[in-house]
């Protein structure tokens, strides 16, 4: 079985029913039994999605905090940390959970093109895809959960650098398709030169914890 954490902030009713059409397809097309799909909704106001665990939150954003937090009431052996601007297809789940049993711990599926095996890797956009990553739980005791050093920006590479400091190998699952929209709640709250100032800032904070990151390793070798 598997647990989906979706993480999302309903503020109107596009935004609402994306995270609905999200659900739907990953559970209709899941391939698998699913033990439950988990809601961490950052919208107060937003009525509850349907068959769902709602999880609402008033601290201040953070995309990993928020999936630490979908993680915290998820029981089952593999979990799913997405986006709600996604569009899942047949047996995501079953193929994309195929390959962690080969030892892939942590994967990812591919959104604009289709290709048979695997490639395994860490490069954002490329292998690691952050709007959609499917583990084994093994991965989250060993990663410690998602570290928070950024708000949205920079997560995946985040996770990445986790992944790599904890020896845990990543793949691109080609049979795991899963149509991403491409930030459609961010790009509905967040526009213009306030977007951009964002983004550099979050690189900075982003290389300064990647920085500390290596060097917290070298002390350890």
């Amino acid at each position: 079985m598997i647990d989906i954490v979706f993480v999302t902030n309903s503020k109107n009713s596009y935004l609402w029913l994306m995270t609905r059409n999200a659900i739907r397809t990953a559970t209709q097309d899941a391939g698998m039994e699913i033990d439950q799909v988990v809601v961490v909704e950052e919208c107060l106001t937003a009525k509850p999605q349907p068959d769902t665990k709602m999880l609402y939150y008033d601290f201040e954003f953070n995309y990993n905090e928020c999936l630490n937090l979908g993680f915290s009431v998820c029981k089952s052996k593999y979990v799913a940390f997405c986006n709600n601007d996604l569009y899942f297809e047949r047996d995501w789940a079953k193929n994309a959970i195929a390959v962690i049993k080969q030892g892939y711990l942590s994967v990812s599926p591919t959104s604009k093109h289709i290709f048979r095996g695997i490639q395994e890797g860490y490069e954002i956009g490329k292998q690691l895809l952050g709007w959609c990553i499917i583990v084994d739980r093994s991965v989250m005791k060993r990663i410690g959960g998602f570290d928070t050093p950024v708000k949205f920006w920079f997560s995946d590479d985040v996770y990445g650098e986790q992944l790599k400091a904890a020896g845990i190998k990543h793949a691109l699952v080609g049979n795991s398709r899963v149509k991403h929209l491409t930030s459609q709640s961010l790009t509905k709250v967040v526009k213009g030169k306030a977007r951009i100032s964002m983004q550099r800032g979050q690189l900075r904070l982003f290389e300064q914890y990647k920085k500390e990151k290596y060097n917290a390793i070298a002390l350890k070798t």
